[in-house]
């Protein structure tokens, strides 16, 4: 009898469920621009530190209330380094908002990207990772390529 129950109550709830569902607004995924990169002093023989700096745009017709991030970057289809940041932002609807997240590589990501780059002539990024919000939807996941050389003319 009591599963009997639990299982019209479940039957019960499911439209609820559904409709809340429903009720959450559609998120695009921001776009998350590198605009650049500079090196910082080691911290370690085998260790590097980059500063990252990004614009993220925000395509959505509401704030997003960002409060953290983490993400991969690749030069020239090759692995960079991986970073997190706690930083809250707050990107307001159909806006952006710049912020720098330091990052850390090892050597060997170093030296690899150094023969890549002997052996290319552009400078080619791939940034992929998930964006924490602040509400209801907890996270996006984002990706977004461009090319560090040409894609920010100087003016």
């Amino acid at each position: 009898m009591k599963q009997l129950r639990r299982l019209l109550l479940c039957i019960m709830l499911l439209p609820l469920f559904s409709a809340c569902a429903t009720m959450l607004p559609h998120m695009e995924a921001p776009e998350i621009n590198v605009i650049d990169i500079t090196p910082l002093p080691a911290e370690g023989l085998l260790e590097q530190r980059i500063q990252v700096d990004l614009r993220i745009i925000n395509p959505n017709n509401i704030d997003l209330a960002m409060t953290g991030m983490s993400f991969q970057l690749d030069l020239n289809e090759a692995r960079l380094a991986r970073g997190v940041s706690h930083q809250a932002i707050q990107i307001p609807r159909l806006g952006e908002a710049k912020t720098s997240v330091i990052i850390s590589t090892t050597i060997t990501d170093i030296f690899r990207q150094a023969m890549i780059l002997s052996e290319k002539s552009g400078l080619k990024y791939h940034i992929s990772g998930t964006v924490y919000l602040d509400g209801l939807m907890r996270s996006i996941t984002f990706t977004h390529q461009g090319d560090l050389i040409n894609e920010h003319p100087a003016r």
